[in-house]
Parts: C-alpha cells; sequence; structure tokens
C-alpha cells in the first residue's frame, strides 16, 4: 500500500472520529439544555444558572435567569454578551430593552426601542414601549405613542387601556367610552377596564352605574382603597345607607381607622337611617382627629342635635363653631334661630336677632325673614305686657 493511500486512510478516520466526538459534545449539550430549561420553568434559578455557565451559547438563558432571580445587573450584562455574539436577535433585543425600561435606564430603553421600531415598523409594541419610556418621564409627548400604537394595531390592548387612562384622568370621560367598551368587548372580566369603566361613571356622579362596575369588581375579589372609597360613596349617594357602612367599615378596619374624611361620611349615612347618636360620634371623632378649622363639622353637629330636639347642645355647638368662625353669616343667625327654640324669655332671644341684623342688616341673606322674627317677637312681647 502506498504512502499516500495510507496518509489519506488515516485523515479518513480522524474526520470520522471528530464527527463522532462533536455529536457527541452537541448530545450533551442539547441534554444539559434540556434539564436547564426544566429547571427553570420549575422556577429552579440558581441551579438553571450553573448548568446554563457550562454551555457555550447560553447567555440569553442566562440573562433570563439572573432577571427572574431579580439580579438586573446580570441579567444586563448576559443580554449584552448574546447581542454582541447575534447582534440581529430580535426578541433578545426586546427582552434587553425592556429590562432596561424595568431598571429606569430609560435612554437605553428609548435607543433599543427606536432601532427595533426602524426595523419593524408595524409592531406596535415597540412604539408602545417608547409611550411607557415617555410616561416614566413625565413627559407628555408618551399619549402621542400610545395613540401610534392604537393606530398599528387596534387590538393593542395595552395602548388602548393607556389611551382610556388618559381620557379619565382628563375628565374626557365621552371620549373614554369608546376605548374602554373595546377593551371590555375583548375581555369582559378586564380589571382594569371595569375599573376604568367604573371611574368614568363615579367623576360622572352616575353612581347607580358606577356601582354595577365596582361590584363587578368584587366578584372578581379585587380589593383597594379607591374602590372601597369609591364604593361606599355610591351607595351612600343612592341611600343604600347599609352596604354604604359595610364598605366604610372595611375602610376603617383595612386601611386608615382615623381618616376624618371616611367619619364625617360615615356620619352622614348614619344621619340617613337617622341613628343620630351614632352620627353625632362619628362626628365627633372626625373633629377630635382634625387640626383645621371646625365649623363646618361643629355646624354639621348642631344639624344632628337639632334633629334630636337637644337645642341646648345646638347652642353648644354652634358656639364653639362661632369661635373657629366668627364671620360667618350662617353660623350666627343659627345661633339666633337656635335660641328662638331654647330660651323662653322673648327678650333674650331678640337679642340674637338683633346680633344677626347689626352684622348682615343690610346684606344678610336671611335678614328679611331675621327682621319679620324681631318684629313678632315684640309684638308678642306687648301683647304679655298688656
Amino acid at each position: 500500500m502506498s504512502r499516500s493511500i495510507i496518509v489519506l486512510f488515516l485523515i479518513l478516520i480522524t474526520k470520522a472520529e471528530a464527527q463522532k466526538a462533536s455529536a457527541l459534545v452537541a448530545a450533551v449539550e442539547n441534554q444539559q439544555i434540556k434539564i436547564a430549561d426544566s429547571l427553570y420553568a420549575l422556577g429552579d434559578y440558581t441551579k438553571a444558572i450553573s448548568l446554563y455557565k457550562q454551555l457555550p451559547n447560553a447567555s440569553v438563558q442566562l440573562a433570563k435567569s439572573y432577571e427572574a432571580l431579580g439580579s438586573v445587573f446580570k441579567a444586563l450584562q448576559n443580554y449584552k454578551v448574546a447581542l454582541q455574539k447575534d447582534p440581529n436577535n430580535i426578541l433578545a433585543t426586546y427582552s434587553y430593552g425592556k429590562l432596561l425600561y424595568k431598571a429606569s435606564q430609560t435612554k437605553k430603553a428609548d435607543s433599543i426601542f427606536k432601532i427595533l421600531s426602524q426595523k419593524n415598523p408595524k409592531n406596535s409594541n415597540f412604539v408602545y414601549y417608547r409611550g411607557l419610556i415617555r410616561e416614566k418621564e413625565n413627559d407628555s409627548t408618551a399619549f402621542q405613542y400610545y395613540e401610534k400604537a392604537y393606530r398599528l394595531d387596534e387590538n393593542n390592548s395595552n395602548a388602548l387601556y393607556k389611551i382610556a387612562k388618559h381620557h379619565i384622568e382628563k375628565r374626557r370621560f365621552k371620549q373614554a367610552v369608546p376605548f374602554i367598551k373595546k377593551g371590555l368587548l375583548s375581555n369582559q372580566n378586564s380589571v382594569r377596564f371595569l375599573t376604568l369603566q367604573a371611574l368614568q361613571y363615579f367623576y360622572r356622579k352616575d353612581y347607580h352605574n358606577a356601582l354595577k362596575s365596582y361590584e363587578e369588581l368584587l366578584k372578581l375579589n379585587q380589593s383597594n382603597l379607591q374602590l372601597h372609597e369609591n364604593l361606599a360613596e355610591s351607595y351612600r349617594m343612592t341611600n343604600q345607607f347599609e352596604k354604604a357602612l359595610e364598605q366604610y367599615t372595611v375602610l376603617i378596619n383595612t386601611y386608615d381607622d382615623k381618616k376624618p374624611k371616611w367619619h364625617k361620611a360615615i356620619a352622614r349615612v348614619y344621619k340617613g337611617l337617622k341613628e343620630y347618636d351614632k352620627a353625632i360620634r362619628h362626628t365627633e371623632i372626625a373633629i377630635l382627629l382634625q387640626d383645621v378649622p371646625l365649623d363646618k363639622e361643629y355646624l354639621s353637629l348642631s344639624y344632628l342635635f337639632k334633629q334630636k330636639g337637644d337645642f341646648k347642645k345646638v347652642m353648644e355647638m354652634l358656639e364653639k363653631a362661632k369661635k373657629e368662625n366668627p364671620d360667618s353669616e350662617t353660623i350666627e343667625y343659627q345661633l339666633a334661630v337656635a335660641a328662638d327654640n331654647f330660651f323662653k324669655d322673648k327678650e333674650t332671644v331678640i337679642r340674637f336677632y338683633e346680633r344677626y341684623l347689626s352684622k348682615y342688616g343690610e346684606t344678610g341673606r336671611m335678614r328679611n325673614l331675621a327682621k319679620s322674627r324681631v318684629s313678632d317677637l315684640k309684638k308678642e312681647l306687648h301683647f304679655s305686657k298688656d
């Protein structure tokens, strides 16, 4: 056998062995990837990372694993490595851009999504993310990007939601309605679109329809401060006082038992139920919790005591209200009316009305009533002396 034939024979054997070795390595790597992917899918990210590190082309998988663990810096590093090896990997670029946005590296994120949009001009989601970036930077042009994303794809529910939410925030309720309806048509149980629907009804004081949306949210196990507060107010405004109390109880027990606003609202609910003692108690709690002028609260208390026929307490509350706001015409007149109901001595009562008239006799809203009452009281005094 010639020397050249022997050399050729040896080369062929070497190539065959190399192919076998390469195939074996690929098989081992594939098996390792499968195991690592399974660990990742099960949420065992640390073990998955230890396997991915042994593989030559697993930078994307490493990045996703680190991202899942919350190691944003290491995740970004691995996305960079992956994109250096394969700059045209759109999925990796998209994931990299989203993580940059999440990490508040907005300029870098925007540059990524700008490139993606230029390469894929019909992809609405890349435009949507450019809107998110601007919203994060409090840039008013964000809305324009959401509108552009929606024009590219009317089924982009994220852009649809942002447009509807923007209209609600700007109190453009009629403009929000078609977007909300479209969102709910796609998913009738969408929490975010149901919330927007409830808000636009609530802000328009359409409390009956607001209740329908809020009650749907309750069925979907939603619970947050604004939901319960608006639900309570809607029940109160539709005279469903018992249901309103249930929601205020949730607010007091779950969020803040020292919020004057809620205690004042509870007082109004009890007033609607004609449970005046409870209304008084919650009004008093609201007063104790406030560090602001309290004339309105004392005035409100005076009305509650008036409902009970306790005019001594009415006088006390009005005197306290006057100390808080000495220049209130309403308080001055109500003091005269309360004195009229409380004091038997007509001369004393006259002095209260005359005090009101001395301050507001020329311009007061109640001056004619006060003058008429003073005239009547003086006649009664005259005839009683005769």
